[in-house]
Order: C-alpha cells, then sequence, then structure tokens
C-alpha cells in the first residue's frame, strides 16, 4: 500500500485500517480490477477507482475531493483539514498526528463530552482499553498546545463523563 497526498491503492479492508489510524484527509482508493467500489465507500473511503485509470483522472478527482473540505471553526479556532494547519486567535499551533486526530474527534462531538474508551476506539482504533495513560498523556499535551497564552481554556475536563471543547 502506497500513500501520496490521499491516494491509495488496496482495498477495502485497506482503507479501515487507515481510517483507524486517524487518517481524517481525503481518501482516493485505487482498486485491483477484482476490488468493489462498493466495499471500499462503505468502509470509508471518500472515491474509488480501478487502478487503471489514467493519471490526469486521479488527479482530477483527488482535486475535487480536497476542494470539498472547508475550514473547520470553532470561536478563535480554526482548522484547515486540507493543510492541517491549526490557530487559535491567528496563532498557529503545531500538533503531532495523534494529537491532530484528537482535537478533530473532540470538535465532532460538539459539546457533548468524548469519554476514554470512545477515544481509544476513535483515535487510536482501540477496542479495549490497553491500560495506560495515553489518552490522558495525549489530552494535556492538546490542551497545554491549544490552551496555552489564553485566559480561557478550550479543552475541558467533565468528572466521570470525559473531555470536550468549549468555547467561552
Amino acid at each position: 500500500m502506497e500513500a501520496a497526498a490521499g491516494l491509495f491503492a488496496g482495498t477495502g479492508e485497506s482503507v479501515a485500517r487507515i481510517r483507524a489510524l486517524g487518517w481524517q484527509e481525503p481518501l482516493l482508493l485505487l482498486l485491483p480490477i477484482e476490488g468493489s467500489v462498493a466495499q471500499a465507500l462503505d468502509a470509508g473511503a471518500d472515491d474509488a477507482m480501478p487502478a487503471s485509470a489514467t493519471a490526469e483522472e486521479v488527479a482530477a478527482r483527488l482535486a475535487a475531493r480536497i476542494r470539498r473540505r472547508p475550514e473547520i471553526v470553532l470561536g478563535e479556532l480554526r482548522i484547515d483539514p486540507v493543510e492541517r494547519r491549526v490557530t487559535r486567535a491567528g496563532r498557529p499551533i503545531s500538533l503531532l498526528p495523534r494529537e491532530y486526530a484528537l482535537l478533530l474527534h473532540l470538535v465532532r462531538q460538539g459539546d457533548r463530552p468524548a469519554g476514554r474508551s470512545e477515544l481509544l476506539a476513535a483515535v487510536w482504533g482501540l477496542d479495549f482499553d490497553p491500560g495506560t495513560n495515553v489518552v490522558e498523556v495525549h489530552v494535556s499535551r492538546l490542551r497545554a498546545k491549544l490552551d496555552r497564552g489564553f485566559a480561557m481554556p478550550m479543552l475541558r475536563t467533565d468528572k466521570g463523563r470525559g473531555y470536550r471543547l468549549c468555547v467561552g
């Protein structure tokens, strides 16, 4: 399996593994001739086409997918999913891939807290608790990066319920 700007060669099963690793960008899957487009789309691909497609068609489809991804705005927080750029009040915030995936998951939850097991499944692709503090460590690092230098914290802990992003 080889990746280039959201372009992957593989099957629908490959897509599920890629998404479980936290890949959020548009994903175009090049299928072997016997591959199922429906299976790839059901597994989370944004588009799928046969590996025999021309380079021009592949480039056009990938560009179209990227154009459709709008910027995410939550108060003074801005996320550009195409460039993977995050800013708060105009200040750039440099995030590692898991921190970025964690932030996107929390943004998608709105005001609903995301619990530990939910985050393990959504961000790490785990359906079990590994018995480590990996969630807490990443939340702590994300909180430090998001809230450093600001009077109002955005990343909050709801004791016993989980973590959520707050505006104001």
